[in-house]
């Protein structure tokens, strides 16, 4: 007990750094666990992707939003090039197994 009496400051800034370590991690996380990469294919825009991804959301807003957390200053994209999407919105994409009786083989 004397020890942390004498060294309060090394006990202070222990905690600090504690307290700081816990906040990164968990904050890391949270952030990336949120985000999804999508390859961009020949042919694609960010209109079409939001045509697949964007839901309820109009599309506008949705390439808004991915050309903001992207950093991109134009709504150009290059096939091959990987953006980020909300992960919730992966439930959006087509699923090309499903079979309808219109389709054609």
């Amino acid at each position: 007990m004397t020890f942390i009496q004498k060294n309060s400051y090394l006990t202070v800034l222990f905690l600090l750094i504690l307290s700081f370590s816990f906040y990164s991690v968990f904050t890391h996380n949270a952030q990336e666990g949120q985000m999804s990469l999508v390859q961009v294919e020949q042919g694609d825009t960010l209109w079409t992707l939001a045509e697949s991804f964007s839901g309820n959301t109009p599309h506008q807003e949705w390439i808004e939003e991915i050309m903001k957390e992207n950093g991109l200053s134009t709504p150009k994209i290059i096939a091959g090039q990987s953006i980020k999407i909300p992960s919730e919105q992966l439930k959006f994409a087509p699923d090309e197994t499903t079979k309808l009786a219109g389709d054609a083989e």
